[in-house]
């Protein structure tokens, strides 16, 4: 199982530093952007991205959690993200099948109440699916929901999706190995690795 760092809960004063401070923690760098209308508050930008990939040997996954993801997922992998994963609740499937058809490492990512069943039409044309366990918008919060109960249930419904399944939100060292074995390709961890 892969770690990925969220810079969010990074120095924001030096992130550059810090990621090099922590680096035996982890695999690769999560990046979230935020707009100030899906989310109330607004995070890190492109520009991260951007600097993480000239300044580290890092792959960057992303999570937009915004609403214009037809503009912004382009703006993603020209700053170098390597994945990029789009909000289903703020992406229609004709506008995510089209960025699919030219982004490659495209993936799909819900809300902690938004249903797994919702998501199905859109796996086809998934190389990843995040399921978020927080509300989205600031870092070291606690689980809205049971994360493990919401990976089950991913796979009980989609046992043939063969992307990445990604968790992400409020995980601990503690809950690593239980991820692992209920077949989590990427945890995302903030704070248990910055703070």
């Amino acid at each position: 199982m892969i770690i990925s760092a969220s810079i969010q809960a990074a120095n924001q004063l030096n992130i550059i530093k810090d990621i090099h401070k922590h680096e035996s923690k982890f695999d690769q760098i999560h990046v979230d952007i935020t707009d100030g209308h899906f989310t109330d508050n607004i995070s890190m930008s492109f520009q991260h991205i951007k600097e993480v990939k000239k300044q580290t040997n890092y792959k960057v996954d992303v999570q937009l959690m915004v609403e214009d993801n037809v503009k912004l997922a382009p703006l993603a992998f020209e700053y170098g993200a390597d994945l990029v994963c789009v909000h289903s609740e703020s992406t229609k499937l004709d506008d995510f099948i089209k960025l699919s058809k030219i982004y490659e490492n495209l993936g799909v990512a819900t809300l902690p109440d938004t249903d797994n069943e919702s998501i199905n039409d859109y796996l086809l044309y998934s190389k990843a699916v995040l399921l978020l366990a927080v509300n989205p918008g600031f870092s070291n919060q606690g689980q809205a929901i049971n994360l493990i109960d919401k990976v089950k249930s991913f796979h009980n419904l989609y046992p043939n999706f063969n992307g990445d399944l990604i968790a992400d939100g409020g995980i601990k060292n503690e809950d690593l190995d239980n991820l692992k074995i209920n077949n989590v390709d990427i945890a995302v961890q903030g704070g248990a690795i910055f703070n």
